[in-house]
């Protein structure tokens, strides 16, 4: 959020020689670091979906700010991002209740249906 004083023209100059490789390996690094993170982790599921969610923000917020030149841009960004993730947080645990009080899958009925589609006799083969 910080406010420039440049012109026009002064930050085309800026925006054309943006750091556009240095942040492509940023990402990859960052790519490489929640490859060998997850295979750290592998035991542990709640540290593993929150260093990885962790690692989410910061690449996105990384290709947001360059790629999709939010760093240029003025505070009316933030008036709209900001409320939009209130909105999807909202949402996310609105739907935790319908998602975690799921009655457990019949296990008797999967089995039960296994069993048939297998002890079924074949069809006779035709010559």
């Amino acid at each position: 959020m910080a406010e420039t004083n440049l012109t026009h023209d002064q930050e085309m100059h800026v925006e054309s020689h943006a750091p556009y490789i240095k942040v492509f390996l940023w990402l990859a690094v960052f790519t490489a670091v929640e490859y060998f993170y997850a295979r750290w982790q592998k035991d542990a599921f709640t540290a593993l979906v929150m260093g990885l969610m962790l690692f989410a923000v910061i690449k996105a917020s990384m290709v947001g700010w360059y790629f999709m030149h939010l760093k240029f841009e003025g505070r009316w960004v933030y008036y709209m991002l900001v409320p939009a993730g209130i909105l999807a947080a909202v949402l996310i645990f609105a739907l935790m209740p319908d998602i975690a009080m799921q009655p457990p899958a019949d296990e008797a009925t999967s089995e039960d249906e296994e069993t048939t589609a297998v002890s079924a006799p074949l069809a006779p083969e035709r010559a």
